[in-house]
């Protein structure tokens, strides 16, 4: 059976479209993931600076 030109097309785009909104959404939840990961690694090591637990002779990238 032959698919009309029309058709065809409507199906690709309905396809390309899933594919981009399904590559946006897994963007967003992993980039939203990262960011909350990064966010309590960020107050965890100000919190340690804070109260005092950090040697002041530690390198920055050391503190964390």
């Amino acid at each position: 059976m032959r698919q009309g030109g029309a058709h065809s097309f409507f199906r690709f785009v309905l396809g390309f479209t899933i594919f981009i909104a399904v590559s946006f959404g897994l963007t967003y939840a992993v980039s939203t993931y990262a960011v909350a990961q990064e966010k309590e690694r960020q107050v965890g090591a100000a919190f340690q600076v804070m109260i005092g637990n950090v040697n002041a002779s530690d390198p920055w990238w050391k503190v964390w």
